[in-house]
């Protein structure tokens, strides 16, 4: 069986139940459901799964050198070293995958749903709303983080100092250009030609390797676009992170019950 193929074929029996659905109702729910700062285990657990329009992918891994983890907008916040709190809890140094779980139908089109950042292959029971460390954010009062380029990352702390070292070099030997249209695009587009079935058009998550360092972040699409987002931690039944997640499109939200 192939999942998510591009070619959708809608008859007229398709084109009926599309007009009894409430697109924006759908979208409205969709804002309240990634502002909250409870998240139900089911909720995630059942987007991690296969069938006609759910899909799950290891879409990379990241380096962690110091173990804090941020959670921000790579292409805006994170270049600029702004609204991108290092998270309150710390994992081990080491390196971690990054999954998605991608959502597909007539509405919404293809749309990455949840990231989550595995830290044990144990299964999370519960989830709690992850904090910024108060004292590497003595400017920040609020869990979260805000998304203006349509794009969420995971990363280390060093890793992010690094990344945004690279940017300054990157526009001091390329003045006038811009750090997506003229550099990432083309790591988004090469993704998409990869697992087109999978991504929009130009592509929707790529692992990418600092050619300074060789440490690697992780960047995924941010479900529906510009926002703001949480992260949470996710406990196992021996009360230990296993996972990070970071929940952005309900699909049950998207599919018409009729």
């Amino acid at each position: 069986m192939k999942l998510f193929n591009k070619k959708n074929k809608r008859n007229n029996n398709d084109s009926k139940e599309k007009q009894k659905f409430d697109i924006q109702k759908a979208f409205e729910q969709n804002l309240k459901y990634i502002s909250k700062t409870e998240i139900n285990v089911n909720d995630i657990k059942n987007q991690f799964v296969k069938s006609n329009t759910r899909f799950f992918l290891t879409v990379g891994e990241i380096d962690c050198p110091t173990g804090k983890i941020v959670v921000s907008d790579p292409l805006c916040y994170l270049a600029s070293g702004k609204y991108c709190p290092v998270l309150e809890k710390t994992i081990p140094k080491g390196k971690y995958k990054v999954e998605v779980a991608i959502f597909r139908n007539e509405y919404i089109g293809i749309r990455m749903c949840t990231a989550r950042l595995k830290i044990k292959e144990t299964e999370a029971v519960k989830y709690i709303c992850a904090t910024p460390n108060k004292e590497d954010n003595s400017k920040t009062v609020f869990s979260g983080f805000p998304v203006d380029a349509g794009m969420m990352s995971f990363c280390d702390e060093q890793v992010s100092e690094e990344y945004r070292n690279f940017l300054d070099k990157w526009y001091q030997e390329n003045k006038d250009k811009n750090h997506y249209d003229d550099y990432f695009a083309e790591f988004f587009k090469k993704s998409e030609e990869i697992l087109p079935a999978y991504q929009r058009e130009g592509g929707d998550f790529i692992e990418w390797t600092n050619p300074i360092t060789k440490n690697r972040l992780v960047m995924i699409a941010s479900g529906l676009g510009d926002g703001f987002y949480q992260s949470y931690w996710g406990y196992d039944k021996n009360e230990e992170i296993c996972e990070l997640v970071v929940p952005m499109v309900n699909p049950n939200l998207f599919e018409n019950k009729g």
